[in-house]
């Protein structure tokens, strides 16, 4: 599998992505909130993906929201294969500091996936 990330696999309307934080059920880490829908079955059959950062937490740092929203995008290119398919996904940053490596994002979202796809 590649590790490209396609369109396609984004959720892109606002309105989509507060359905998938009002329906979801969260699944809680230190760094990140994962909340998932499972889609209808004739839908794409691809996960669709939403990172999100708050501005609450780093008002008027926009550097840092997005180097979290790149960390968060290139940790779910590595683990997204952890998934079954069809569900949309909003990822939401936590507490991510300064210095937070992509990796230590990349194992919280395995050990995470991991536990959704026993489910």
């Amino acid at each position: 599998m590649g590790y490209l990330f396609p369109s396609k696999e984004r959720l892109k309307n606002s309105d989509a992505i507060k359905a998938v934080l009002d329906q979801a059920r969260p699944f809680r880490g230190k760094l990140v909130n994962i909340y998932l829908v499972k889609r209808p079955a004739g839908s794409c059959t691809c996960n669709r993906v939403a990172f999100l950062v708050r501005k609450a937490l780093y008002n008027k740092k926009l550097v840092l929201r997005n180097r979290f929203k790149r960390v968060l995008r290139e940790a779910y290119r590595h683990t997204r294969h952890l998934l079954p398919e069809g569900y949309d996904i909003a990822i939401m940053a936590m507490c991510l500091k300064k210095d937070t490596k992509s990796t230590n994002v990349q194992k919280e979202l395995d050990d995470i996936f991991k536990k959704i796809s026993k489910k």
